[in-house]
């Protein structure tokens, strides 16, 4: 059986389905772009509409223990072994991370968690959500394609495993008709809800210490800030729980399913004055109020060789301003240097001598905040460019530091 013919229509009449019907590309740009036509983002589109009716509340401020529990909403409708559900605990269920009422039930979930995942500790719980969890990796891969950013050669991988490349396209040309509905968001959410919801168990039954579950889930805390609100989040979850269901062999029929209970069960919770309907949402404190957030990154330089840090004012990642002067100097020698430093163009002497106006970046962070500078990246040592009226680069004179 050819792996397209994993995804044909099951129907009643004997006759042979044709293949999923390639559908033309809704934005102009796109590479290797072939969104299936399946229906299935007509009925999310739907979807969001009607969520869009329900959410009515727009982000409110909560403490950080209720917004993690809000992210495991899904996990927290599912019967879990030893952990109390909706019927059996109080009205704030929703914003309330669990514990298991006693030993018996302690030991009934972490039987549960070993036994059906294999979780047994803190390594093990990380282990298992970065191998089997990770669906918006998926995602960002086929994005890059997409936009012209591929982070690895398919030619590369065809060579390697002619079965890999089939597949990486087919999961491809899947995943494409629900780019024009999350963007750069892709799956996170149903990834984001998903390896939550397996630390709230095991935090519930003992298996992860305070301290561990508040390390693990902090780095899912940063992830969501790229959600507008649960409405946001509601579809990406959905589109991800249908990339999960299709990567695991599922076909239109049984799609169609996960889509009825999934869109069933987010709304339900965007019903729930108590719980995604209360609009409660945390932002955890940051150094400095960058204008993104680490999750709104893309790969501009998959194939960067050498140092890649650099330095930017807040005019460019807290203002967000455009580069509109930048030099290469020699690198500071003994760290990861490439020796470019990024500026508005607006900032007075005052400003740009105050070190708290300036830090270290990755160059791919930079190149999130102004794609513009790409082109100027490879310049050697020695050059510098402002942007002119034109609004691109041009080269000007540079003389370096004797610092």
């Amino acid at each position: 059986m050819g792996i397209f013919d994993r995804f044909k229509k099951q129907e009643k009449s004997p006759e042979p389905e044709p293949e999923p019907k390639a559908a033309p590309a809704p934005e102009a740009g796109l590479i290797d772009f072939h969104p299936y036509d399946t229906g299935l983002p007509e009925a999310v589109r739907a979807l969001e509409a009607d969520l869009q009716k329900l959410n009515t509340n727009s982000r409110r401020p909560c403490d950080r223990d209720a917004f993690i529990a809000l992210l495991a909403g899904i996990s927290a409708l599912r019967k879990t072994p030893g952990i109390p559900g909706p019927g059996e605990s109080g009205p704030n269920y929703f914003i309330t991370l669990p514990k298991c009422a006693d030993r018996p039930a302690e030991l009934a979930c972490q039987a549960h968690l070993e036994g059906v995942f294999g979780i047994t500790d803190n390594v093990s719980m990380l282990e298992f959500c970065n191998r089997e969890l990770r669906c918006h990796n998926n995602y960002l891969d086929f994005e890059g394609f997409w936009e012209g950013r591929p982070p690895f050669s398919l030619e590369e991988l065809g060579q390697k495993n002619k079965d890999a490349l089939e597949f990486f396209q087919v999961a491809r040309d899947f995943s494409a008709q629900f780019y024009p509905i999350v963007g750069h968001k892709g799956y996170l959410a149903w990834d984001i809800s998903e390896c939550v919801g397996h630390l709230r168990a095991g935090y519930a039954c003992g298996l992860l210490s305070r301290e561990e579950f508040d390390s693990l889930a902090e780095y899912w805390i940063v992830q969501a800030q790229i959600f507008e609100d649960w409405t946001d989040f509601a579809v990406s979850l959905v589109c991800g729980e249908l990339y999960w269901d299709f990567r695991g062999g599922s076909k239109l029929p049984e799609l169609n399913k996960g889509l009825d209970l999934w869109s069933r069960l987010v709304t339900t919770l965007l019903n729930d004055g108590a719980a995604w309907a209360s609009g409660l949402w945390y932002v955890p404190p940051r150094e400095k109020e960058y204008k993104l957030w680490a999750p709104e990154f893309k790969l501009y330089l998959p194939g960067w060789e050498g140092p890649s840090g650099c330095f930017a004012t807040d005019h460019i990642t807290v203002l967000g301003k455009k580069v509109g002067w930048c030099y290469r100097e020699q690198p500071s020698e003994g760290r990861p240097d490439s020796g470019w430093r990024f500026f508005s163009g607006e900032e007075d002497n005052d400003y740009v001598n105050d070190i708290d106006h300036t830090d270290v970046y990755d160059l791919n962070t930079i190149c999130n905040y102004d794609p513009d500078i790409l082109l100027l990246l490879t310049a050697p040592v020695g050059t510098a460019y402002a942007r002119g009226a034109d609004g691109k680069f041009h080269a000007e004179q540079y003389t370096p530091s004797e610092d």
